[in-house]
């Protein structure tokens, strides 16, 4: 096999470890900020591939920087910010749909709310968050790459072909899974917000107004109940998920959603 082909392989491999790594990561954080388990990513399986990019980027782009910490610090952070305000708004353009935004991203620790996304750019990149990759490209760089690549360079030419092979099928099938699931989700609201807005045109008095309130809960209920699992697990795992067309609409749902979580976690 060329030494090209087997080199594609392996930041194919690496891609794809650093996406796990990230997605435990990011599951861990979401998990400890929603107070429940979460499976933070955009397809069904343990990855966030935004992670692998980045991390494989720090590995081909700066891992001659080694000589300097700080400099690699320093570059890491804003590529990888740089990457993940371009995901952010290619993701938007693709779907109509915001999927992270900083300006409300909050942690509460010990009853005390502890606000972490104070410096941020437009929602999409927040200081905080350069600061963590940069100092994880510094683990990476340094400790973790050098470990991961002695572990593949083990790896018997046939036996990684077949891994890579299969990996490689797994996440195009979920991609495309993720892709069609959530695809009609904006057309749902679509209908939703002709449905409430049709509701709300024949509020006239106080009487009708009670009724018109639950009417609206109801509308909202067989909704949500509308959804296929896709949308519903990607509204769990993006906590402010919000459509660009019908904001206010998918911000009720997601509130719908999660306080129906809550009432059931109260049940049990």
């Amino acid at each position: 096999m060329p030494d090209s082909a087997l080199m594609l392989e392996k930041y194919f491999f690496w891609l794809v470890v650093y996406s796990v790594i990230g997605w435990v990561y990011e599951s861990a954080l979401e998990s400890f900020r929603q107070k429940k388990l979460v499976n933070r990513g955009f397809l069904n399986g343990p990855y966030c591939p935004i992670y692998g990019f980045g991390s494989l980027l720090d590995v081909i782009i700066l891992g001659n920087l080694r000589y300097n910490a700080f400099l690699l610090f320093v570059s890491s952070a804003v590529l990888t910010c740089i990457l993940e305000y371009m995901t952010s708004v290619v993701m938007e353009k693709i779907f109509n749909v915001r999927w992270w935004d900083y300006n409300d991203f909050k942690f509460t620790v010990f009853g005390k709310e502890i606000f972490v996304g104070k410096f941020n750019i437009n929602g999409r990149i927040c200081l905080v968050g350069a600061l963590a990759f940069g100092t994880l490209s510094i683990l990476l760089v340094y400790f973790i790459h050098p470990f991961i690549e002695s572990v593949t360079n083990r790896f018997s030419y046939p036996l990684f072909h077949y891994v890579c092979g299969g990996l490689f099928i797994l996440i195009l099938i979920d991609c495309l899974h993720t892709i069609l699931g959530f695809s009609s989700f904006n057309e749902k609201l679509k209908g939703l917000s002709a449905n409430i807005s049709h509701i709300r045109g024949n509020i006239n008095d106080k009487v009708q107004s009670t009724a018109a309130y639950e009417k609206i809960n109801s509308a909202y209920e067989k909704f949500v109940k509308s959804l296929n699992n896709q949308q519903i697990r990607l509204i769990h795992s993006f906590s402010h998920l919000r459509s660009i067309k019908y904001r206010k609409i998918s911000e009720e749902v997601r509130k719908f959603v999660f306080r129906k979580d809550r009432n059931k976690g109260k049940k049990k």
